[in-house]
């Protein structure tokens, strides 16, 4: 299993949003700094979350640049990637994989063809879900579309990664939705990253027994609720 620890980027720092709310903003310090502690501590992946570009204000892909330029992580990065030339920037600063969101769901032939154009391996299909249903907008709107639901056209369409965030639990340490990303890593038969509201070492070891390929580790990182090597060494048994 795939630990990644995740950095959110909002006006050049590493910050936490609150269930996604801009208006409860953690500030955490220097991304860079941040990304070589995870790489410190063994990390072989960062998940990285852009949020000027999720919200249209403009990107921090230089940053992204000198994270995948100046230590040995893999980037996983999304945020605001709604057309092709974002993504194709994006993993040209370094990116490893292009986290695709909203337009999964309102432009789903368009990721089709990024997928074409880029490779299965460089492109995730986010699945972000808001009781019940898959959130789209900054998770402000949501859509009539289940996560199985989109999830099966995606993977029809050759997608084989997908980040499943439970919005409600986002940043809220109230545990992650273990048996739904379960059900999506079995009926898609992909690789399916759990993500929102992992609280403890606890939490990661039941993602692995379920055998569910990776997971997001944000807030109880923040929070001192989890030692990053142990989590790390866990997931490598």
């Amino acid at each position: 299993m795939i630990l990644l620890p995740a950095i959110d980027i909002y006006e050049g720092n590493a910050v936490r949003l609150l269930g996604g709310d801009y208006g409860k903003v953690t500030i955490y310090g220097n991304p860079l700094d941040m990304a070589k502690r995870f790489e410190d501590a063994g990390a072989e992946w960062i998940h990285v979350v852009d949020l000027n570009g999720a919200e249209s204000s403009g990107n921090n892909f230089d940053i992204i640049e000198k994270i995948s330029s100046r230590t040995s992580l893999k980037v996983e990065s999304g945020g605001g990637l709604r057309d092709e030339s974002k993504v194709k920037a994006l993993l040209d600063a370094g990116a490893k994989r292009a986290v695709l969101g909203t337009i999964c769901a309102t432009a789903t032939e368009k990721v089709g063809e990024m997928i074409e154009k880029f490779g299965a391996e460089a492109i995730v299909c986010g699945l972000d879900v808001k009781d019940g249903k898959i959130a789209v907008r900054g998770w402000k709107e949501k859509s009539e579309l289940t996560a199985l639901q989109l999830g099966k056209t995606l993977a029809d369409m050759g997608a084989k990664y997908f980040l499943h965030t439970d919005v409600s639990r986002d940043g809220m340490l109230s545990g992650a939705n273990i048996d739904g990303t379960a059900i999506l890593t079995e009926k898609l038969n992909a690789c399916v990253i759990a993500s929102g509201g992992v609280k403890d070492i606890n939490d990661i070891k039941r993602i692995k027994e379920r055998g569910i390929y990776a997971a997001i580790l944000g807030k109880a990182y923040y929070e001192n609720k989890v030692d990053l090597k142990e989590a790390l060494k866990l997931c490598a048994n």
